[in-house]
């Protein structure tokens, strides 16, 4: 027990006594003094001898685990007054390997009654001290950064959006591009490319956090960038300047324009799709983001932009917009792959052997995945995503040994056609007919791979659309359409050729014998005699 125990002992007892004078009630008393009112309760209800004795038991509690260390605990909170109690126990592993096992409430209380027994008050951490950068030549310098953000779709779904951000320093004029997934070297090459499309050509330097799609090495100052970044600066021109590790502050202007696009364009957005977000964004480019008065420095940066575009290097770099970058899966036994701890079926036969692989895309859009055949970068299936963990998803047919067969003849139907979308005129037919008649719609789509594929696509498209309206789900009738239309137009489609005999067989090795009629003749007479 520490002397500082006996002092607020005494003092509280005191006070309690005081106030008891005062007729105070016992909440009252313990809510003036901060205590429960049982405390209150049982210090009245002590004599003088009783408190004594209640000292001395007190005195001869066990002492504080650390109190063999306080004198290195002193000596730190006076060298750093605003040290955390944690930063403390930290601190005494560190310098005391054979420190007792205690927890953190314990060093907790400790390090508070010390400061209370030594007057060390606990004060803030010295603050960095900044300086007002100085104003940068016109076409000098842009800054970068990236940002992302949740937004809600109309049904209600969570989407999350990626954003690059790129302000001129001179006139903070502004250019953001939004991706529905991360940002690669790539897509970072693109986003640059539309943003100096933007600003009408470039500035000399772009500065820039030392991020991994840029750097793939720091190396103490020389920089090592990314390949396809360091072969887009060298085409471009510009000087790129990368910020110090985890110093945000050097380039706060671009940090408070990621904050302003996240609180004033996206907040309470509706999320639709990726298409129309970045032109809802140009807009409010137009209208907001460029156009409010600057609240520092008091410009319009529309305005003063325009003399800034006079003073920035020409951008000659012709580039095309990257596609969706597919990432690699590995295909399991049972043909199923493992995303987010959800495994997605595949048709049977998707796994040939060991090391089998299947490209897949992410769809945020339609909330999709799009598993793709890495030899020519065919359509396998499509999955919805789910939200869920540790479930299995798996999709009608896939059991089936047809299947791989059934899934191609359908991408031929959509290549040919040209028609990808829930709403178009074959995915309504397709679903018609797998609700009409399931058991019949593999050999129904093979079939009209057959048919459809072979005739002129005008004509085609023609009786798509009679087969969708007349309800004709059946594939010999699509047959005698599709026959019909093109006599209509001057041409006959082939029919379906039979499918052909293995090696050493012909028509009649698989035909069965006929019987005369005069054979069933006896038996029926046989039969009634």
């Amino acid at each position: 027990m520490t002397q500082i125990n006996f002092i607020q002992i005494v003092t509280m007892w005191n006070k309690i006594n005081e106030l008891s004078r005062e007729n105070l009630s016992q909440q009252q008393i313990a809510v003036k003094l901060g205590i429960h009112r049982d405390t209150v309760r049982r210090y009245q209800m002590m004599s003088e001898a009783e408190f004594n004795e209640h000292l001395k038991r007190e005195a001869r509690r066990h002492p504080c685990k650390l109190d063999p260390y306080r004198d290195f605990i002193v000596d730190q909170l006076n060298a750093a007054p605003f040290l955390s109690a944690a930063q403390v126990f930290d601190h005494l592993k560190e310098h005391f390997p054979d420190l007792p096992y205690m927890t953190e409430r314990t060093v907790f209380n400790a390090v508070r009654r010390i400061r209370e027994e030594e007057d060390i008050e606990k004060v803030s951490a010295p603050r960095r001290q900044y300086a007002h950068v100085a104003e940068c030549d016109w076409g000098e310098q842009a800054q970068v950064d990236y940002g992302e953000q949740w937004m809600k779709t109309a049904k209600g779904r969570q989407v999350k959006v990626y954003f690059f951000a790129m302000e001129d320093d001179k006139a903070c004029y502004k250019f953001v591009y939004f991706q529905n997934v991360p940002f690669t070297a790539k897509t970072t090459v693109y986003a640059h490319h539309l943003a100096f499309q933007h600003f009408g050509g470039m500035p000399r330097k772009v500065i820039y956090d030392q991020d991994r799609k840029m750097l793939s090495s720091e190396n103490f100052g020389d920089y090592l960038m990314t390949e396809e970044f360091a072969s887009y600066v060298a085409a471009a021109g510009f000087e790129p300047v990368f910020c110090m590790a985890a110093d945000p502050q050097s380039k706060g202007r671009i940090e408070r324009t990621v904050r302003f696009i996240k609180e004033n364009f996206l907040r309470g957005r509706i999320y639709v799709n990726i298409i129309s977000l970045n032109e809802e964004a140009l807009g409010w480019l137009e209208r907001t983001g460029n156009r409010k008065k600057h609240s520092v420095r008091q410009i319009i940066p529309a305005e003063v932009f325009k003399e800034e575009q006079k003073h920035l290097l020409p951008y000659t770099v012709q580039l095309e917009e990257p596609e969706s970058e597919a990432r690699e899966y590995t295909v399991r036994k049972d043909n199923t792959l493992m995303y987010r701890s959800n495994t997605y079926s595949l048709p049977m036969g998707t796994y040939d052997g060991p090391g089998s692989k299947v490209l897949v895309i992410r769809n945020v859009d339609l909330n999709e995945l799009e598993i793709y055949d890495p030899k020519d970068f065919s359509l396998i299936t499509r999955h919805q995503i789910s939200s869920l963990k540790g479930m299995h998803i798996t999709k009608e047919g896939h059991a089936t040994g047809r299947s791989r067969e059934l899934l191609e003849s359908e991408q031929h139907l959509r290549t040919f056609f040209g028609q990808w979308t829930d709403d178009s005129v074959l995915s309504a037919l397709l679903d018609a007919i797998r609700k009409d008649r399931p058991r019949y719609y593999p050999k129904t789509v093979l079939a009209m791979d057959h048919i459809f594929t072979r005739m002129d696509r005008v004509v085609a498209e023609k009786v798509l659309r009679d087969c969708l309206q007349h309800k004709v789900y059946n594939a010999n009738r699509m047959v005698e359409a599709a026959e019909k239309a093109q006599k209509e137009a001057g041409s006959v489609p082939p029919r379906p050729t039979p499918p052909a005999l293995p090696n050493g067989l012909d028509q009649g090795d698989i035909t069965p014998p006929r019987r005369p009629m005069s054979d069933y003749d006896d038996i029926i007479d046989g039969g009634t005699k």
